[in-house]
């Protein structure tokens, strides 16, 4: 895909950025207030990024998702 030709890709690309964004910050939100530490000191950057896609993929509410995900680990 020629992103250069099409008006639209900016907008694709800065709604992923924003969507990456707003589920890191309740991710590490959720970890740091359930064990005191941010999600990297528990999941690699691949595995942030298949939690990432399982939550976009399933269209599963953000806040929901990071939350039943950090006690996973609790």
């Amino acid at each position: 895909m020629n992103t250069h030709n099409d008006p639209h890709s900016f907008s694709r690309i800065s709604a992923v950025d924003n969507a990456w964004s707003s589920f890191i910050e309740v991710l590490s939100d959720e970890f740091t207030a359930l064990t005191g530490f941010g999600p990297y000191a528990y999941l690699s950057p691949i595995e942030v990024d298949q939690a990432y896609q399982h939550c976009v993929q399933n269209r599963v509410p953000v806040r929901a998702f990071a939350r039943e995900y950090v006690n996973l680990y609790l």
